[in-house]
């Protein structure tokens, strides 16, 4: 074993137990190699080490119980590394001018539909700055909006799911449809301070107010905490009142003008997932986000440009209340190309059935692979530190930033490259006729990955049937085989394309190396046994368009696990999406 090897097991060893005891019991090869690149990065170019010791401590880590792993993990000498963002082999974060000096941050997703790509950088950035300055990340559900923004029961477990692929790990967590009577307290604190008032103008008539800069005359009422105890009691129908802050109608802004706080929406026409009809009056995000921000102790809040005018609302309730005000990060606005990332479009098209898998014609979910829903992602087999790094990459900086799917494929690449096992498969497949093939069968011997030798290789056998072998080869190779003649089946044989019989096309063995092939400037293709092979059929997605493409892969496909991250020769990798002895289904990842 050469001299360094020792180290890197025990390390992996490390890794892989405290990777498991974080999950289940269950310890993931893809995040114990990406803890021994970070502690090696002068082996990335020559991972294969790397990759054999984390292959080699997860096969042991996950045959033991979780208390045989925290005897073993207290026992070695070598501990895991602190979950930092390094861990990622992103740069580091920057710092953040004035921040406060104990940091507590907070990620608040509306529970109205799963996490997705755009949502990445708060959670991300809320998350990493709490853990680079030793403070706490809260996870708030924002879930007040039964009416525009109605949340979904299944989504608040989508959202920790999700959370919890990407290892963002939450020190609390809180539901802000549990505090309405906490806000109702701090509405009435208001209005009795001359804050807020209770306005019952109609939506055109304030409009108009607004526009002019006239005051609403509803601010010189006396009785807006009694009308407010009314809107409370139910007594009061939506759209007949709401709750103001009181600010300056001549602000250059029309959205500082007065803006709403609280609103009453009729809960029995539009029950709360969570609380039914219980609640008439329900709080804008602006006044339960200033409130809550306060009361849980938030000191550092990381939020997109477009939130600059509910930053200036937030701090005006908070000043008013006489609450704390954290500090807030401002970034400029992340655009990703290539994904569908509004989840109101997202809706649309699922609830119109626009979306559909393309070959049976079944609707598809918020995972589709078209989508940019980070269960989309999951599906399309991408590793959750891809996105750790992304965001970490673009950092909080105020300016545009726009992420191409190539920028976004390249990271994930150097994750799953040293993972993927390489299996053949072809899609919209002819079957090809080898004749003049000596011997009742003969045997490929194809590695498992080029630069894993510890993996060890995979045997197909092949049965020859009076001389002559079937194989299904692509439809688009076809055209390469008739023009050069001679080819070659790839890590099999040499062969000189003949013609065609009716049911197949036909060649003829032809004794000789990869290297004449290569002279002779034939093609070397890609094919599957036709008696040892599954059905396949590959999900891909181009834009809005999801292809179905049925074809063949080699029987060993079928063993892998759904879930599974492979690499399709020469097309690229993809995900295991299900399996059986008979077909195998993949979502293409990139290539």
């Amino acid at each position: 074993m050469p001299e360094g090897s020792q180290i890197y097991s025990e390390e992996a060893l490390a890794e892989a137990l405290s990777n498991a005891l974080n999950h289940g019991g269950k310890a993931s090869e893809g995040a114990v190699l990406g803890k021994l690149i970070a502690r090696h990065p002068e082996l990335r170019s020559s991972i294969a080490l790397l990759a054999s010791e984390a292959a080699k401590a997860v096969q042991r880590v996950n045959k033991m119980t979780t208390e045989e792993q925290a005897k073993v993990l207290s026992s070695i000498s070598v501990k895991p590394l602190e979950p930092k963002h390094k861990d990622t082999g992103t740069r580091a974060l920057p710092e953040i001018p004035g921040r406060p000096s104990e940091v507590v941050t907070r990620f608040a997703p509306n529970p109205d539909g799963p996490l997705h790509l755009g949502n990445l950088r708060a959670a991300v950035l809320s998350h990493e700055y709490a853990r680079k300055y030793a403070g706490r990340f809260i996870l708030r559900f924002e879930d007040t909006d039964p009416r525009t923004k109605t949340p979904m029961r299944e989504a608040y477990e989508w959202i920790k799911e999700d959370l919890d692929w990407l290892g963002i790990k939450w020190d609390e967590s809180h539901f802000q449809s549990d505090r309405f009577d906490i806000y109702y307290g701090y509405a009435r604190r208001l209005i009795e301070l001359n804050g807020a008032y209770v306005c019952s103008c109609s939506k055109e008539k304030f409009l108009i107010y607004k526009e002019t800069k006239r005051a609403c005359p509803h601010r010189l009422r006396k009785d807006s905490g009694e009308i407010f105890e009314k809107m409370v009691s139910g007594d009061i129908g939506e759209g007949d009142a709401v709750v103001r802050l009181i600010t300056s109608m001549s602000d250059p802004n029309p959205a500082l003008r007065d803006p709403p706080l609280l609103r009453v929406i009729d809960s029995r026409a539009h029950p709360h997932p969570r609380l039914g009809s219980k609640y008439s009056v329900f709080p804008l995000y602006n006044f339960s986000a200033a409130v809550d921000d306060s009361l849980m102790g938030i000191t550092l809040i990381f939020r997109g440009k477009e939130h600059q005018v509910n930053s200036i609302i937030q701090t005006s309730i908070q000043k008013k209340l006489n609450l704390t005000i954290p500090v807030s990060v401002q970034y400029g606005r992340l655009k990703l190309e290539g994904l569908i990332l509004s989840k109101s479009k997202i809706r649309k098209a699922l609830t119109s059935g626009e979306f559909s898998d393309g070959l049976s014609g079944n609707h598809m979910g918020w995972d589709d692979p078209r989508l940019g829903t980070v269960m989309a992602l999951r599906r399309r087999g991408f590793d959750p530190r891809t996105f750790i790094e992304l965001m970490i990459e673009v950092g909080p900086k105020p300016t545009e930033a726009t992420i191409s799917w190539d920028n976004l494929a390249g990271i994930n690449r150097r994750f799953i490259e040293p993972l993927a096992k390489r299996f053949f498969a072809v899609f919209e497949p002819s079957v090809l006729r080898v004749t003049n093939v000596s011997g009742p069968e003969i045997t490929a011997r194809v590695p498992i990955h080029p630069s894993r030798p510890d993996l060890g290789s995979r045997l197909i056998e092949i049965s020859a049937d009076s001389g002559q072998i079937d194989v299904h080869v692509a439809n688009s190779d076809l055209g390469l085989i008739k023009e050069k003649e001679l080819f070659r089946l790839m890590d099999l044989m040499n062969a000189r394309y003949t013609g065609a019989d009716g049911y197949a096309q036909t060649a003829r063995y032809e004794k000789g190396s990869p290297s004449e092939v290569k002279a002779a400037g034939g093609p070397i293709i890609q094919w599957v046994s036709a008696t040892n092979s599954v059905k396949a059929v590959l999900y891909k997605a181009e834009g809005t368009v999801l292809r179905a493409l049925e074809g063949m892969a080699e029987g060993a496909l079928a063993e892998e696990a759904v879930g599974a991250e492979v690499q399709l020769v020469r097309l690229g990798y993809a995900r295991i999406d299900s399996n059986s002895e008979n077909k195998v289904t993949l979502v293409y990842t990139h290539d």
